[in-house]
């Protein structure tokens, strides 16, 4: 396979809603982010390389380290924004770099709307497996009870089959167990379990390389996926979430 490494983009979209009637503490937050940093350190990215905001914050990682290995930092933790008038929470950390190799994600709670964990990237090649890329996704949604988790490049959003549906791209998380014969055209279906129970499936779209939105040999596999869920009313509304 030959592809620039500067044109592949690698975005986990989780969304989910809050158990609890309360917003998760700061500190508990944090925890959940630490927790996907470890995640990502089983493939190669250094807990301690990531820093406090995003991409658009002029400090970021150069003014504080958001993780060690121990857990986040009280820098971290101070540096949740709280908005509990609106009933909500957020957290972001990156790692200090825009363009290619650069990464960031965070944590959006709610207490009257949807949920988001986000991951962004852009030339990671850390995420550039089936394996690697699954393991976090599994760490995810074992940390939030996810209605539905995507995976892919962020252009796949315009050449999926439904506007108001989740999109398959690389992969796709639902939070019910499904076989082969529900899917025949998914090139994987791996299970997520805790405590020993199937709680969801990552349904993939291709298992032998790098997921690429240019592709059009992945972007049809992908579409035929979302139509088979579809058809068997499998695949949520947005609106339903």
């Amino acid at each position: 396979m030959s592809f620039d490494i500067k044109d592949i983009d690698i975005d986990i979209d989780l969304v989910f809603r809050l158990k609890s009637s309360t917003i998760p503490s700061p500190a508990e937050q944090c925890r959940e982010l630490w927790a996907i940093s470890r995640a990502l350190g089983r493939n190669g990215l250094d807990v301690a390389k990531w820093g406090i905001g995003d991409v658009s914050d002029s400090g970021g990682i150069e003014n504080s380290r958001a993780f060690t290995d121990l857990g986040p930092t009280d820098e971290a933790i101070y540096s949740v924004i709280e908005t509990p008038d609106i009933g909500e929470q957020s957290f972001s950390v990156w790692n200090g770099i825009e363009g290619p190799g650069g990464a960031a994600f965070s944590i959006s709670c709610s207490l009257k709307n949807l949920s988001v964990f986000e991951l962004k990237s852009e030339g990671l090649e850390a995420l550039y497996s089936l394996q690697s890329l699954s393991d976090v996704v599994k760490e995810a949604v074992n940390i939030w009870p996810a209605a539905v988790a995507q995976v892919g490049p962020y252009l796949y959003s315009q050449k999926k089959v439904f506007r108001d549906r989740p999109g398959v791209g690389w992969m796709l998380y639902l939070p019910y167990a499904l076989t082969s014969a529900q899917v025949p055209e998914a090139r994987a279906l791996i299970p997520v379990t805790r405590d020993g129970n199937q709680q969801g499936t990552i349904i993939v779209s291709v298992a032998d390389e790098v997921f690429d939105v240019s592709n059009r040999a992945h972007v049809k596999v992908a579409n035929d996926i979302e139509i088979r869920l579809a058809d068997q009313d499998l695949l949520p509304r947005f609106v339903d979430l």
